[in-house]
């Protein structure tokens, strides 16, 4: 039952992050196609600069293909023995220049549709290309969803490892994806783990809050 404040809720979601660790070996049993559909899900629900979602997910449960993506990732065993390997792909600069196809698609969606999103937009846009932050702003948005989707998949008991290290090249090419079209964002590793969970360690929260 939910209090009035919403208290079950918060607790639930404290405890998952609370007991979710970075977990490198994975036992080896499937997960169930409802569960990542839910993993997915948690993605999809995440929120983007401007809206724009400018993620592909890459669900990746073939043991061949696991196999060859830990390779890429520097012979990870947190890759290689996982489940799912949730390979979060990111447009690149073009697509964000103002009457690219992408652009066109996600704008039209909002109220107003693209005369109006791209009022408020090119600003933005324009100071980013300025900066040459483009991609690394791209990039930024894979995090976002790759948190929730690891939140939500301790919340439901399945551990999950961010993967940060990986030849870009050779996973595009095992994903089948062109480097001039994509770029890798995050690699998430999914499971039920097959190691004991470790101690969280961090800073107490009196150390990193500043109230103003």
């Amino acid at each position: 039952m939910t209090s009035k404040d919403g208290g079950t809720e918060r607790d639930l979601i404290l405890k998952a992050m609370g007991s979710r660790f970075a977990c490198k070996k994975y036992l080896p049993q499937a997960l169930e196609e409802s569960e990542i559909e839910y993993i997915m899900e948690c993605g999809r629900l995440s929120p983007s600069s401007f809206g724009l979602e400018p993620w592909t997910f890459c669900a990746v449960t073939d043991r061949k293909l696991l196999a060859s993506l830990g390779e890429a990732c520097f012979g990870q065993e947190a890759v290689s023995t996982s489940a799912l390997a949730v390979c979060i792909l990111v447009e690149r600069e073009k697509s964000f220049e103002p009457g690219s196809a992408f652009l066109l698609g996600r704008a039209e969606r909002f109220p107003g549709g693209y005369p109006v999103f791209l009022a408020d937009y090119v600003g933005y846009y324009e100071f980013l290309r300025s900066q040459g932050r483009l991609l690394s702003w791209s990039r930024a948005q894979s995090y976002i969803a790759a948190a929730n989707m690891m939140t939500g998949a301790k919340a439901a008991g399945i551990d999950s490892c961010a993967i940060e290290g990986y030849e870009e090249d050779e996973v595009l090419e095992i994903l089948g994806a062109q480097p001039a079209e994509k770029a890798v964002g995050l690699i998430v590793a999914f499971g039920r783990g097959g190691e004991a969970p470790r101690e969280k360690i961090r800073m107490p929260l009196e150390d990193l809050v500043l109230r103003l």
